[in-house]
């Protein structure tokens, strides 16, 4: 298995400028790629604080030059925003440009006040999101020319002059878990789904896991581990003053996406304004329940999540809210050299640890 780090570039301080933050997203990730991280992620979202990042796919040809080693990827495009044809040819400069260092993350989005701006009907975008990541796969699959004629998309035939340079990219999928027409397809693909866990228990998350075994096993498959990527809020710090400041803003990050989701927001201009969200637990609970912590109980939390979920990537987050840059540099950074060092004392090299002991049998040569 392997780690990677989201941005998310949010601007909880309304006197902070995007520049600024994008500034210290690029020191983030350069941290990363130099301590050791496999992936850089970078979200989308549109039209308000709660993401100064509307395409992901810009930061990453921003990012390409600025990087050498440590893979780009979008977390996630969310597919029925985009002209689906526009979409491929920047997918094939993001890969040239980072020198075939791109990941694709895929998902059908969830918010309403962002489909409304673009005048897409949030009801059909799981619909647009499989007519999308088909016309994806065609073109991924090193069709000469592509064609489509859906619901949605249509599309005449095309010659491409970019080509990536990868034959297949690593794909994560987020949500729609419960999909399982969805699931199968990628389980027959060798997608990878990606889920986000807030606070969830370990014990929720493996019952989310196990909705992935199952598409596994009515597509016919026999892989194990199965594919299987998690997101998890991530401080290492050493005081609990500094755990629960963290936890603070982590809770934000809920309060605000639960806002948008649920159609409650206010706004002030493209400003969140900040409420209690409905059920949401005390500090304390988000502290234990997420890798929150000294080196020693982030890395005890992470050891048991590899062991119970047999992950084959661990995405964190470790810059929500307004949480300093220092802070969030320093956990960056003691995440590879503090806690991983005791994760493999532990468990062995992770390098190997999650290693499919059977290929798919959609995908062997």
């Amino acid at each position: 298995m392997h780690f990677g780090l989201f941005s998310l570039l949010q601007q909880r301080d309304r006197d902070k400028e995007p520049r600024q933050i994008y500034k210290e997203m690029v020191d983030q990730v350069k941290l990363a790629e130099e301590v050791g991280y496999e992936i850089a992620w970078f979200a989308e979202h549109h039209f308000s604080n709660y993401c100064v990042m509307p395409s992901p796919l810009s930061i990453i040809h921003y990012m390409a030059p600025q990087t050498s080693r440590i893979k780009l990827g979008p977390a996630v495009i969310v597919a029925p925003l985009y002209e689906p044809m526009r979409l491929i040819e920047d997918i094939s400069v993001a890969d040239v440009l980072s020198d075939g260092r791109l990941v694709l993350g895929f998902g059908s989005g969830y918010q309403q006040y962002e489909f409304h701006k673009f005048g897409v009907n949030l009801k059909d975008s799981k619909k647009i999101f499989n007519e999308t990541l088909e016309l994806v796969e065609r073109f991924m699959g090193g069709a000469d020319s592509i064609e489509y004629d859906g619901e949605f998309i249509q599309a005449p035939e095309t010659h491409f002059i970019v080509r990536p340079l990868q034959d297949r990219f690593d794909t994560y999928i987020a949500g729609q878990i419960f999909e399982t027409d969805l699931q199968v397809r990628m389980a027959q693909k060798g997608h990878v789904p990606f889920v986000t866990t807030g606070w969830s228990t370990v014990e929720q998350i493996a019952a989310t896991r196990q909705k992935v075994v199952e598409a596994y096993e009515l597509a016919g498959i026999q892989r194990d581990p199965v594919p299987f990527a998690i997101q998890v809020n991530v401080h290492v710090c050493d005081t609990d003053s500094e755990a629960l400041e963290a936890a603070d803003n982590v809770r934000y990050v809920r309060r605000i996406a639960n806002s948008m989701r649920e159609g409650y927001a206010e706004l002030d201009g493209a400003y969140l304004i900040e409420a209690p969200a409905k059920g949401e637990v005390p500090l304390e609970e988000i502290v234990a329940n997420t890798l929150i912590g000294s080196p020693e109980k982030v890395a005890e939390q992470l050891i048991e999540r590899i062991q119970v979920l047999k992950l084959t990537h661990f995405n964190t987050f470790q810059a929500p809210g307004a949480l300093p840059h220092s802070r969030v540099m320093r956990s960056i950074e003691r995440f590879m050299t503090e806690v991983v060092p005791l994760v493999e004392a532990e468990l062995g090299p992770l390098a190997e640890y999650g290693t499919a002991r059977e290929a798919p049998t959609a995908l062997r040569a």
